[in-house]
């Protein structure tokens, strides 16, 4: 059960740290269900991302961590940014909430945007990280 002061967050990590830093993310925040989704970039077998439900620490947010959003349906993760710049994309530099998305196409993906670009990262679950 999601607590009203829980939210979805990404810690980015590489193939060979990304258990120490479940271990640390345990430890710094409250994660809901105890569960992180440990997530392979299948751009960069290399790359990692962590994903967790957790109660809120202030403002301050573990190194390497974003605020994310989830389309369950679709297995996509994004960041509220990548979502402006993808509408501004698709609908002609207009930023608009009624905008609908072909969310399709993004199946299995992270949408993150930076300087004003859109990156669409194909992703595979690898595993569900249990919390102890």
């Amino acid at each position: 059960m999601a607590t009203v002061n829980a939210q979805l967050l990404c810690t980015f990590a590489k193939q060979h740290t990304y258990q120490a830093e479940i271990e640390a993310l345990s430890e710094y925040y409250n994660i809901i269900e105890h569960k992180i989704y440990v997530l392979q970039s299948g751009a960069n077998r290399e790359d990692i991302f962590l994903t967790y439900n957790a109660e809120k620490n202030g403002s301050q947010f573990y190194p390497n961590t974003i605020s994310v959003h989830r389309k369950k349906e679709f297995n996509i993760i994004y960041s509220i940014n990548a979502l402006n710049e993808l509408i501004k994309e698709q609908n002609n530099g207009v930023i608009s909430n009624t905008f609908q998305i072909n969310w399709e196409e993004y199946r299995n993906s992270f949408i993150t945007a930076r300087d004003g670009k859109v990156k669409i990262t194909p992703t595979r679950l690898m595993k569900i990280y249990q919390i102890t």
